[in-house]
């Protein structure tokens, strides 16, 4: 048996009690509910990008791609708004009346829109995500484009952040796990997909 000296005998107290306020803190950050935003970002980021890349060569300085750029989200947006119209965040409210004034200023019928597949309740969470994502990367294209085109689809409203931040507080909220999750995810990557899909549809006609 080894005997312990008192000093010893403290250290190894104090120790001990460490090891049990770490396991404590383990346990808690175990049962602290994960954010449904960083999931969401982390989990969907490659499609984020390959979206991002699939509309890089899209210059809104000039004003035949920023047409163009209209024309492809115009065929993406119908059928994802009318899908979640109703469902998820109760704030939620479309941007597609907006993007259709600045087609007709611009003489640009809407084209045909992109299937898109049917929405559920929690899919809708996923959609809503990338849609109020957007509003804010919205503010910073908006100041690319040639003064005197029309911007009121990508205009920020005053509260823009704000609202992003109540949507997250809200998918917080609603968060039921790892297969509401999941099924979050997937609607959020499959909206990036559809973007995606129209920015390389129109990529074509780019002057």
């Amino acid at each position: 048996m080894t005997v312990l000296k008192g000093s010893q005998s403290v250290r190894m107290d104090e120790a001990g009690a460490q090891t049990r306020l770490t396991a404590c803190n383990d346990h808690r950050d175990r049962l602290r509910p994960v954010s449904a935003r960083f999931v969401l970002r982390e989990r969907t980021r490659p499609m984020h990008d390959a979206t991002e890349d699939a509309f890089a060569p899209y210059d809104l300085t000039r004003p035949e791609h920023y047409r163009c750029f209209l024309v492809a989200h115009a065929s993406a947006l119908p059928r994802l708004e009318l899908g979640v119209t109703g469902k998820g965040w109760d704030r939620w409210h479309p941007r597609l009346p907006r993007l259709v004034d600045d087609l007709a200023a611009l003489s640009i019928p809407l084209p045909v829109s992109m299937l898109a597949p049917d929405i559920s309740p929690v899919a809708a969470w996923g959609v809503q995500y990338v849609l109020e994502g957007s509003r804010l990367g919205g503010r910073l294209l908006a100041q690319t484009v040639p003064h005197g085109l029309p911007t009121r689809y990508l205009a920020p409203d005053p509260d823009t952040s704000a609202r992003w931040q109540a949507f997250c507080v809200a998918l917080d909220a609603h968060n039921r796990g790892d297969e509401w999750l999941d099924e979050v995810v997937d609607a959020a990557t499959e909206t990036f997909q559809t973007f995606r899909r129209a920015a390389l549809a129109l990529a074509g006609d780019l002057p």
